[in-house]
C-alpha cells in the first residue's frame, strides 16, 4: 500500500449485513464434510471461537474496543517523537497538562475506539449486535453467513498481519475483525511495513497534519 494511502486512511480515521445466502452456502456445504474433513473441522472450531466472543458482543462492545485498543497502541509505540507530537496535537493532547506518553497512547486508543464503535454501531449488523441482540434474532442463514464473514476475516488478517494476529487471537478477538476491518487496515499497514516505508508514512503524515 503506498505511503500516501496509508497516512490518509490514519488520518481519516483520527460491518455491514453479510452476503448471507452466498456466505451461508459455502459454510453450509463445507461443514457438511463433503469438501473434506479438514474443512468441517477448521468450520467446527471457528464457529466455537465466534460464539465465545458472539456472547460477549450481545452485553457490549468490549471485545471490539479490546482489538482497536491493542492495535491504535502499537501504532503510537512504533511512531518516533515527531510522529507522536503530530498525533498528540492533532487529538488535542499535551503531555504537559494531561500526563504522561503512556498515557497519550491510552487516550489516542480510547478516543479512536469511542469513534470507531461509533461507526460500527450505525451499521446494520453492528447495531443489531451492540443493542444486545440475541442469537434468537438471528435466522439459520443470516447467522451462518456472519460465521463464515468472521471467519473470513479472521483468516486474512491471519495471513496479512500475522504477529497481530497471534496477538489478539488467544482471546479470539480476530473473530470481531470483521466489524472493524476496513478503519483498523491502515493502522495495521503501517505496524507492518519495513522501518524505511513507516519513515515515509509517518513524513506524510506529519505533513497532512500540518495542513
Amino acid at each position: 500500500m503506498d505511503a500516501k494511502l496509508i497516512a490518509q486512511g490514519i488520518v481519516d480515521g483520527l460491518a455491514s449485513i453479510p452476503q448471507s445466502l452466498y456466505f451461508s452456502g459455502v459454510r453450509t456445504l463445507e461443514g457438511s464434510g463433503f469438501l473434506g474433513r479438514d474443512l468441517k473441522a477448521r468450520n467446527e472450531y471457528e464457529t466455537e471461537r465466534f460464539m465465545r466472543v458472539f456472547k460477549g458482543l450481545i452485553s457490549n462492545e468490549e471485545p471490539i474496543r479490546q482489538l482497536i485498543s491493542i492495535v491504535i497502541t502499537e501504532f503510537y509505540s512504533k511512531l518516533d517523537e515527531n510522529g507522536k507530537k503530530a498525533i498528540n496535537d492533532k487529538m488535542g493532547y499535551s503531555d504537559a497538562k494531561l500526563g504522561s506518553r503512556t498515557g497519550a497512547q491510552f487516550y489516542l486508543a480510547r478516543r479512536l475506539s469511542d469513534k470507531i464503535v461509533a461507526q460500527v454501531q450505525t451499521s446494520a449488523l453492528g447495531g443489531y449486535l451492540l443493542r444486545g441482540a440475541s442469537t434468537l434474532t438471528f435466522n439459520v442463514i443470516m447467522i451462518q453467513g456472519i460465521i463464515e464473514e468472521a471467519a473470513r476475516a479472521s483468516r486474512r488478517l491471519a495471513a496479512k498481519y500475522t504477529s497481530t494476529y497471534v496477538q489478539v487471537s488467544p482471546k479470539n478477538l480476530d473473530m470481531v475483525y470483521f466489524l472493524v476491518e476496513k478503519p483498523l487496515e491502515p493502522y495495521l499497514a503501517y505496524i507492518h511495513s519495513h522501518p524505511m516505508q513507516c519513515k515515509g508514512i509517518q513524513d506524510e503524515i506529519c505533513k497532512i497534519l500540518a495542513k
